[in-house]
């Protein structure tokens, strides 16, 4: 148990270092450097965006908190894709990332015409959140050997949460055009999600 323990407080140790570390650096340099972010550290941050991004009541039941949870998700998955699409090295991580830029674009325009159609008063925000933007300066500080794993990480545990928020709109949401909505995109997160941990088990047995 000692050993557990002092092993234990090593990694915090070594984890709070490169944190505060890469915290000065991305001071200096508000868009990450390719291979600034340790896989460690990049792993951390995953982990703990992942542990943070939790689906609220508002979300789920009021129009004003889900168009802004699904319009901030969509954002995400469209800068996400993007920036994929330019540091990916693997052709079928590069593929899924375009179907994700092409689907939450797609999406973003669907809710954006059913809002504008029912005379909707609520007003999607125009950037991601600051955890958000936290996963994308992740993406473009890692390693170009990092990157593909780091992304379908990502990915896996950004379309868990959707699903919740989809499904959870569906059942419990105050607008029956909306409702339709979050439960007809539910689908595609499914299929989405399912790719991505597709990939994600590949890329596992790559490495062992």
């Amino acid at each position: 148990m000692k050993k557990f323990l002092l092993t234990t407080a090593a990694v915090f140790a070594l984890t709070t270092a490169a944190f505060a570390q890469q915290s000065m650096e991305k001071k200096d340099n508000t868009s990450p450097r390719p291979g600034q972010n340790s896989e460690t550290m990049s792993a951390v941050e995953d982990t703990t965006a992942a542990l943070v991004g939790k689906v609220s009541a508002e979300m789920t039941s009021t129009t004003k908190g889900f168009v802004t949870a699904a319009a901030i998700s969509d954002m995400y998955e469209v800068a996400a894709g993007k920036i994929a699409l330019e540091r990916a090295q693997s052709p079928d991580v590069k593929a899924f990332a375009q179907k994700m830029v092409d689907a939450h674009t797609g999406t973003t325009t669907k809710l954006k015409g059913i809002i504008s159609a029912n005379n909707i008063q609520v007003t999607p925000p125009t950037t991601v959140d600051s955890r958000r933007q936290g996963m994308l300066d992740n993406l473009k500080g890692a390693s170009a050997a990092d990157f593909d794993h780091r992304y379908i990480t990502q990915q896996v545990a950004a379309h868990k949460e959707a699903d919740i928020l989809m499904r959870g709109y569906a059942k419990d949401g105050d607008s029956t055009a909306i409702k339709a909505f979050a439960a007809d995109t539910d689908k595609a997160v499914k299929m989405h999600l399912a790719d991505a941990q597709k990939l994600d088990k590949v890329m596992k047995a790559a490495k062992k």
